[in-house]
């Protein structure tokens, strides 16, 4: 995660809707550490998971046994009205590398705090009118600050994942993304299928290049925006995932990224898919 996280529905249409978890400089916020009941309090506020919504407890800034790295993100809520969008105070993040402890993003939309150095981690983020997300699981060797992940409203759910029940299904969202920038084909999105080994249940759904993306009817292979989207998978398990583009390479585990994908019910995954020569 040196240089880019994960990039998500980059919209070819200027304006278009985007998701996308990309590194920069970032500033220093502590970690506010609740019972794992504020989720549960959450649903009875609007399930904003806001600190309102649960007493706090100690700050804090460490998830997992030491030793540490830093660990810093920027949240950002995408609408309609706004798609570029603003920083995303009150969402609340969890993992469970640290059970029974929420974490929540500022009036500036930033996290920061400390997390257990190259043992596996993955986070989930929560926000009222907005899509809970899961991020791909990673493993951190360094300090790594400054991350901007953007959440997509709840109005799109329907249109990106007609299947998709938040209390009973699971989701991948795939977005490839290039590892160098003059491959010819291989830097190019479409043309890309994905299949979910030894889960013959899964369905993979492309999507167009629309602005709003809209799924490609009996699809089997990525549009040039690169996305896609894999349901029918139960939840509670880590999967990894396969992808072939015809004279190039498709990789999931790269730089921080171990190419697992963790599932959990009424959460969207996110994961990047990686083309290259």
């Amino acid at each position: 995660m040196r240089r880019t996280l994960l990039a998500l529905l980059a919209c070819a249409a200027p304006g278009g809707l985007a998701v996308a978890v990309a590194c920069n400089d970032g500033g220093r916020v502590n970690l506010t550490i609740t019972d794992a009941t504020a989720e549960a309090a959450g649903d009875d506020a609007g399930d904003d998971g806001s600190p309102d919504a649960a007493e706090e407890l100690a700050i804090a800034d460490q998830c997992g046994p030491s030793p540490w790295v830093t660990l810093g993100i920027f949240v950002v809520g995408l609408t309609l009205s706004d798609p570029d969008g603003s920083p995303l105070p009150g969402a609340s993040f969890t993992s469970p590398l640290c059970p029974g402890l929420v974490q929540y993003t500022d009036d500036a939309g930033l996290i920061q705090g400390q997390v257990s150095a190259n043992v596996p981690f993955y986070g989930r983020l929560k926000a009222q009118n907005f899509i809970s997300e899961l991020a791909p699981e990673e493993l951190f060797d360094a300090d790594s600050t400054g991350h901007k992940i953007e959440m997509l409203p709840t109005i799109l759910e329907g249109i990106l994942l007609p299947t998709f029940d938040a209390s009973a299904s699971t989701a991948i969202v795939i977005a490839a993304q290039k590892l160098v920038d003059d491959a010819g084909p291989c830097s190019a999105f479409d043309g890309i299928a994905f299949s979910v080994p030894g889960h013959p249940e899964a369905t993979v759904t492309y999507f167009t290049n629309d602005t709003i993306p809209a799924p490609i009817a009996n699809g089997t292979m990525t549009s040039v925006r690169g996305l896609a989207a894999v349901t029918g998978l139960a939840a509670n398990q880590m999967v990894t995932l396969a992808g072939t583009k015809i004279g190039c390479t498709v990789v999931f585990q790269h730089d921080t990224l171990t190419g697992r994908v963790p599932l959990e019910t009424g959460y969207v995954s996110l994961m990047a898919a990686y083309v290259g020569p």
